[in-house]
């Protein structure tokens, strides 16, 4: 079943309310104005995710037509979509003014061919600037910015690092769900922040159920995290067997535990994958894919010098993605198979030897164990 999250809480204006009841019903349906406005609602009282089926009841609509109300205010601009596997991310854009209105390319003309006396006369309550007005503009000198080289990368690097893209928990979702009193501004630093999301995506952990297991390993006295005890709660609470999603396009961590059968990645093995992970420059497939032929092609052992080896030869290779090391590999299997297939001697087939060329045999072994 898909899930909906609201990225963060929008609260309407007067103003707002006042357009969206008296302007936008000529943009778009009454249903799709209510589905907004409710959505604005759940952002500011609800928590975390929840279902088409918790709309529709306060809609008064089916379940099924849900969805369609929030691509109607998706197309209208009042909302932006991002799909994170079986959730939907909504970030709730705030509603167009009546001058934006009036301005806007398709909008203007719709309103244009309306005789609606109240849209009138909210018209002339917010009138557009006269065309002679020029805005002016000031320099900003507030603040001096002492800024070099090494500051500019270690600000790319942080936001480079703060919020891994390809991790299966996010962080800034799970940050969205974590009021102050639960984690504390002083503590969202790098070093827990690393903490928490490496526990989470060791053991697959969603964002919801990180804020409970966090909010129990934090000692509000002293303001510091308890890393072991935050590891415990989750191994003693959360269940991660038979997590069995072997598609490439995952996190590697969330891939090696489903390729070992729903088992938790270990302390030893996370290590290895992640300075892998920072030697090579294979996409996230082609990884997945090396981590997978590791273990095929060692039989299960996960030692760093075997991975290297194969890394290494796939980096000779020139792999450039999933395509060409599946190639490779495909083409090694061949070699292999051609190199093990020895052309035996005549007489190994050859079942009618007689005796005496039978001893003559059996001596030449003895001579050849005895050199």
């Amino acid at each position: 079943m898909k899930k909906w999250f609201i990225h963060h809480p929008k609260t309407l204006s007067m103003h707002e309310i006042q357009c969206l009841l008296v302007a936008y019903p000529f943009i778009m349906t009454p249903q799709a104005i209510q589905m907004y406005m409710t959505l604005c609602a759940f952002s500011n009282v609800r928590e975390g995710s929840f279902t088409s089926h918790d709309l529709a009841i306060h809609l008064n609509v089916f379940d099924h037509e849900v969805e369609p109300l929030i691509q109607t205010c998706v197309s209208v601009d009042l909302m932006q979509w991002y799909e994170q596997k079986n959730m939907v991310i909504l970030v709730i854009k705030p509603v167009l003014d009546i001058p934006a209105l009036m301005s806007h390319p398709l909008f203007a003309r719709l309103l244009s061919t309306q005789d609606s006396l109240y849209f009138k006369a909210l018209s002339m309550k917010y009138p557009p600037l006269k065309n002679d007005l020029t805005p002016t503009q000031f320099k900003y000198q507030q603040r001096h910015l002492d800024w070099n080289d090494a500051d500019e990368n270690r600000f790319n690097l942080k936001k480079e690092t703060s919020l891994p893209q390809s991790e299966t928990f996010k962080t800034s979702l799970f940050l969205q769900l974590c009021e102050e009193i639960i984690l504390p501004s002083s503590m969202r630093n790098e070093e827990n922040l690393s903490i928490i999301t490496s526990l989470a995506n060791t053991y697959l952990v969603d964002e919801k159920s990180m804020k409970k297991f966090v909010s129990k390993a934090i000692n509000y006295k002293t303001l510091t995290l308890n890393a072991h005890k935050l590891s415990e709660l989750i191994l003693t609470s959360y269940q991660v067997s038979g997590y069995k999603d072997t598609s490439y396009q995952q996190h590697p961590l969330s891939f090696f535990t489903a390729i070992n059968e729903g088992r938790p990645v270990v302390e030893k093995d996370q290590q290895l994958i992640e300075f892998l992970n920072s030697q090579y420059t294979f996409d996230q497939e082609t990884f997945n894919f090396l981590l997978e032929t590791i273990l095929k092609s060692y039989h299960g052992r996960f030692t760093k010098k075997n991975a290297q080896h194969l890394a290494e030869s796939w980096v000779r290779a020139k792999i450039k993605n999933l395509k060409d090391a599946k190639a490779y590999v495909k083409s090694q299997k061949s070699s292999i198979s051609d190199s093990n297939s020895m052309k035996l001697p005549e007489h190994y087939n050859n079942k009618n030897i007689s005796y005496e060329r039978k001893d003559e045999l059996i001596k030449k072994i003895k001579e050849m164990d005895d050199e």
